[in-house]
């Protein structure tokens, strides 16, 4: 439909004159005389009068300027308002069908969602893609524009489901290889506390945390390393130990036979043996 009855400006006032150039040639001429001035310290109060002076003529011209923007201001705001008044009756008209119109574009859209919903379930299902990994496919906005085909918009989501299944494919087949792998180096930390019998054995968590990202003959000779090196710490604890208690023992007989050598006279064979029975009761060493 055609609009037969355009606006037109019936009479227009927007042309404004002032007199510009009178009022050039009289600042010209009044400010003529306050060029060249130089500031001394003599004259600073002059010149600084002599500059008051001049700004009141820019104040002028500055107030003549903002009152008369204010009065031609003035007829483009009535004019907005009488075009306001006239775009009423145009947005009385259009609202009730705008209104309509959007409950059946939001009524399309929530279809043509629940279908591109049941499609995503159902390659969900033919692709076997769990939950978490169905979560990350990106929905594009775009999909429900009027303009988007459904077979465009299924091309794109079978495409998408694909690549997510690989996916998680990849991420389960890691996972198998990781738990195979766990459980071998489980078995081969067993067989070492076995084999090397540790007074503090090696536990599990403390091996995997190291060799869970190498190839697994890396990982075995890592562990058996490990192991060896317990083994020789145990090792050299242990004859460290004997070391100082043979010395100690050997410091104790010293001091014992320094200070407990005792001779005794005049016994009969009755009071001998007595003698006799209490140091072997004691532990004593003794001749006779």
């Amino acid at each position: 439909m055609e609009i037969n009855l355009t606006p037109i400006v019936s009479q227009n006032e927007q042309v404004f004159k002032w007199n510009k150039d009178e009022i050039k040639t009289y600042f010209e001429a009044q400010l003529e005389k306050y060029k060249g001035l130089v500031v001394t310290e003599d004259n600073y109060k002059e010149m600084v009068s002599a500059k008051n002076e001049i700004v009141k003529y820019r104040t002028t011209l500055d107030k003549f300027c903002k009152e008369k923007k204010r009065e031609l201001k003035r007829p483009i705001e009535l004019f907005e308002e009488e075009v306001n008044e006239v775009l009423k009756v145009v947005y009385d008209a259009e609202k009730p069908l705008a209104e309509q119109i959007k409950y059946f574009d939001e009524k399309e859209v929530q279809a043509k969602t629940e279908t591109i919903n049941k499609f995503i379930e159902k390659m969900v299902e033919k692709y076997n893609v769990r939950a978490e990994y169905a979560e990350q496919l990106q929905r594009d906005k775009r999909w429900l524009n009027k303009t988007a085909k459904m077979k465009d918009i299924e091309t794109s989501i079978e495409g998408m489901m694909i690549e997510i299944a690989k996916r998680q494919q990849s991420d389960d087949d890691y996972k198998q290889i990781l738990a195979e792998k766990k459980g071998m180096i489980e078995f081969v930390v067993d067989t070492c506390n076995q084999q090397y019998d540790l007074v503090t054995p090696i536990g599990f968590q403390e091996c995997w945390l190291t060799v869970k990202d190498m190839p697994l003959d890396q990982a075995r000779e890592v562990i058996n390393a490990k192991f060896t090196e317990r083994s020789e710490m145990e090792l050299a604890a242990k004859q460290s130990i004997e070391t100082n208690h043979f010395e100690n023992e050997v410091k104790e007989v010293g001091e014992v036979s320094e200070c407990a050598t005792v001779k005794v006279f005049n016994l009969n064979n009755e009071e001998l043996n007595d003698v006799i029975a209490f140091l072997e009761m004691r532990g004593y060493e003794y001749e006779v």
